[in-house]
């Protein structure tokens, strides 16, 4: 899978010279953002170690949960969130989750870990000011993958080479990057509507949080896949092109 891997396409660049160069046609949020967002990517899940691709809701939502080593991801997530989001702003706190099984069983091992970290390093008094309460939040799914959902992982190849031209491509029955930005955006408006001054740790998939990244950031959001997310890392979620990591670009064999 590219940059898992390595960042390496076993296909030539030319085998994509057939797809058209379109931009994404979301607009970008332009107004400050009124909340704090982060970034959770889920544990290893059992799909990751299975290599196949999960992206079928029905699939999704009921198995490939979380490996023991995913769980742990999860709690590890604890202290870098405690980093990020800083020790003030505890009572701030709002999980919401992808309502994938991964995802979900994710936000629900971050928080009670955050919890007993806060406990055991702050104190009681602080600790019960966090609201370990996941908001399940269906739009933060997993990006559908079309035909090729339920199968080895490679598959991504197909796509995301593909992606980096076209934000509207949609082979393979996949869901298109605009489409994600779409239900993205209105995700992250609604929560704007909903909340001021809150701390709202978004836990989803890479797919989907490297396309939110890169969107809320004023990046190209077609190069949302040279920007690829680790099992359980934590990312502030910023209006700064500046502040998204450094890119792996794809390369080809």
């Amino acid at each position: 899978v590219p940059h898992s891997i390595g960042g390496e396409v076993p296909c030539q660049e030319a085998d994509f010279a057939h797809v058209p160069d379109r931009p994404s046609e979301v607009p970008v949020i332009s107004t400050p953002l009124r909340n704090r967002y982060f970034a959770l990517r889920h544990g290893q899940s059992e799909a990751n170690v299975d290599n196949i691709i999960s992206s079928l809701p029905a699939r999704g939502t009921t198995i490939h949960g979380l490996t023991g080593l995913g769980r742990l991801q999860a709690q590890q997530s604890a202290p870098r969130l405690l980093e990020a989001i800083g020790d003030g702003h505890v009572e701030k706190v709002l999980f919401c989750s992808s309502n994938f099984t991964r995802a979900r069983q994710t936000a629900e091992e971050a928080a009670a870990a955050l919890k007993e970290l806060l406990r055991e390093t702050r104190g009681s008094a602080t600790a019960d000011k966090l609201d370990t309460s996941v908001t399940v939040i269906e739009p933060l799914r997993e990006r559908w993958f079309g035909d090729l959902d339920n199968t080895i992982i490679t598959n991504y190849n197909k796509v995301w080479p593909a992606d980096l031209k076209d934000a509207q491509c949609v082979q393979h029955g996949v869901e298109s990057v605009d489409a994600c930005c779409a239900r993205l955006s209105a995700v992250i408006l609604q929560l704007e509507g909903e909340h001021e001054g809150r701390d709202l740790v978004l836990t989803s998939h890479a797919d989907t949080l490297q396309i939110l990244q890169s969107w809320l950031a004023g990046e190209d959001p077609r190069r949302f896949s040279q920007f690829r997310f680790k099992n359980g890392e934590v990312r502030r979620l910023l209006q700064d092109a500046s502040a998204m990591p450094d890119p792996v670009p794809l390369t080809y064999a």
